[in-house]
């Protein structure tokens, strides 16, 4: 569960380095740009591009599995699925009953599985790069409500804290005779109610003493607010963001302005 929610690994690059608040443009603008770009080609090389960045972030072996084998399955699924349910064009390679299976409809399911696959992979760039106390600053410093930024924050910090929670109340009860995986589902649905009272009983527990903690702390006395760190754009940042923007409207221009199929 942790490593589902903080994919972040700790290095001394470029992209580490970077202005949170340009990743989070430059993740926006090349997710826009997977669909802007309709040939094959050209989303195979934003693929390739993007990859080489995140081969750039240096995240760890395990993170970097762990993150892509769930993009890579459905890429694989989109690929085999589409030509089934669309039966399109011509020439049919195969044909059961209804089902047809054309050579256009296998190149139309090879590029939505690259354009799902940028825009999948894209957000890792940020995720692997990314701390979330420097990611949750960047939000509002964009303009994001600090106490929306806020509830965010405990939200990405507690979500690990319940999911270990959740699997030693499962591990608890296991020990004490409770079989979860067996009998039907009306069966194991009521057996679940011993794992949830529990956790619903912590997770207020939790609440109440986290709404202490900011009482404590005279959170919400003053308006203005002071940071141990702040976020400071420097020449390299706006050097990326300009080059970052180009890639992004170039293509633009080209197909909606100048109508060049890209």
């Amino acid at each position: 569960m942790a490593g589902f929610v903080d994919l972040y690994t700790e290095a001394d690059t470029f992209l580490h380095r970077m202005d949170p608040r340009v990743k989070i443009i430059a993740v926006l603008l090349l997710s826009l740009l997977a669909f802007i770009l309709s040939s094959l080609s050209y989303l195979l090389i934003l693929l390739a591009f993007i990859f080489l960045l995140l081969f750039l972030a240096r995240a760890s072996f395990s993170r970097t599995t762990f993150a892509l084998k769930f993009v890579l399955r459905f890429m694989v699924l989109i690929i085999v699925l589409w030509p089934i349910f669309d039966p399109s064009g011509s020439p049919v390679l195969a044909s059961l009953g209804p089902i047809k299976i054309t050579e256009p409809a296998i190149w139309r399911g090879v590029t939505s599985a690259a354009r799902v696959g940028c825009l999948a992979t894209v957000w890792y760039i940020l995720m692997f790069t990314t701390s979330q106390r420097d990611l949750i600053r960047a939000l509002v410093k964009m303009g994001l409500r600090f106490d929306f930024g806020l509830t965010l924050a405990i939200s990405l910090r507690f979500l690990p804290t319940f999911g270990a929670l959740i699997d030693s109340i499962k591990d608890a009860q296991r020990a004490r005779g409770l079989e979860l995986s067996k009998g039907g589902l009306l069966k194991r649905s009521r057996n679940y109610v011993a794992i949830l009272v529990p956790t619903i009983v912590s997770a207020l527990r939790t609440a109440d003493m986290l709404s202490l903690a900011l009482q404590s702390r005279a959170y919400g006395a003053r308006s203005d607010r002071t940071y141990l760190r702040d976020l400071k754009m420097r020449a390299s940042d706006g050097v990326a963001l300009g080059m970052l923007v180009a890639a992004f409207v170039l293509p633009a221009l080209a197909k909606y302005v100048f109508n060049i199929e890209i």
